[in-house]
């Protein structure tokens, strides 16, 4: 889905930043790709720009849960060696194959940023769904964040297919616990 920004009135204020990005994986199913998507403190294994990602505070899968996420990548300090971002669950739709977080502290150039990642059935199997709203990323443009937010939910899409199928022995019905 295309960017959109809104704001207030005011000239002097920066237009909110707005987007969604979905990617489809082919195989699994949208509860097998929820069962690994769905841990909170393991975008590490999701997100190939992730390095580090581990609980700092609160009970894995609750809100108020605090992770710290951490890679090799800074946009907004290219000589800092790591971005990091210290980032809140703030709501988790089991049902609805969701959660909702904030980004608390980090270095890589937020102001506010919140976001949902969900998944979603699709024809070829299930979608990875990450939508967000933020101020203005200095050294960004909307369209630069949401290209840059679409190859991530790709990656995201294409390590869940991997993972998944190579672990159902065939039946894409059956996903073992690992």
């Amino acid at each position: 889905m295309a960017p959109h920004g809104h704001g207030p009135d005011s000239e002097t204020a920066a237009p909110e930043w707005r987007g969604t990005v979905r990617a489809a994986a082919a195989g699994p199913t949208p509860d097998q790709a929820w069962a690994l998507l769905g841990d909170f403190c393991s975008l590490d294994k999701w997100v190939s720009l992730v390095q580090t990602c581990r609980r700092l505070e609160g009970d894995d899968g609750r809100p108020g849960c605090v992770r710290y996420c951490a890679g090799p990548v800074n946009m907004a300090a290219p000589g800092e060696a790591v971005g990091w971002s210290k980032e809140r669950l703030l709501e988790v739709d089991a049902a609805g194959r969701s959660y909702s977080y904030e980004v608390v502290e980090t270095n890589k150039g937020f102001g506010r940023y919140r976001a949902t990642i969900g998944v979603e059935p699709d024809p070829a199997g299930c979608a990875v769904r990450w939508s967000f709203e933020a101020d203005p990323v200095e050294g960004w443009t909307l369209e630069g964040f949401v290209g840059f937010l679409e190859k991530l939910a790709h990656g995201v899409a294409k390590r869940l297919e991997e993972e998944i199928m190579a672990n159902v022995d065939g039946d894409p019905a059956a996903l073992r616990v690992f």
